[in-house]
C-alpha cells in the first residue's frame, strides 16, 4: 500500500497485525518487517508530499517570471 497522507498511515497502523511468539509477545522478525512497512509508507507520503510542493514551486516561479516580463515591457 502506497500511503498518500497521514491519515493512510493511521488506517495503515490500526490494521497492522505481529505474529505471536511460542513465550508470549510478538516474534522480533515480525516487529522488524512491519517497522520497515511503517517506514516505507511515511516515505511514500513524503515523496507525494515533495512531488506536490516542487511543483507549487515551479509553478510560483513561471508566474513570477511572466509578471517580470510583463514589467519589463511597460
Amino acid at each position: 500500500m502506497a500511503s498518500r497522507s497521514l491519515e493512510d498511515i493511521a488506517e495503515f497502523i490500526d490494521k497492522m497485525k505481529f505474529r505471536k511468539s511460542l513465550i508470549g509477545g510478538v516474534d522480533e522478525q515480525s516487529v522488524w518487517k512491519k517497522i520497515e512497512d511503517l517506514n516505507n509508507e511515511y516515505k511514500s507520503v513524503f515523496d507525494e508530499q515533495e512531488t506536490k510542493y516542487r511543483t507549487l514551486l515551479e509553478e510560483r516561479d513561471l508566474e513570477i517570471k511572466k509578471l517580470k516580463e510583463k514589467l519589463n515591457m511597460v
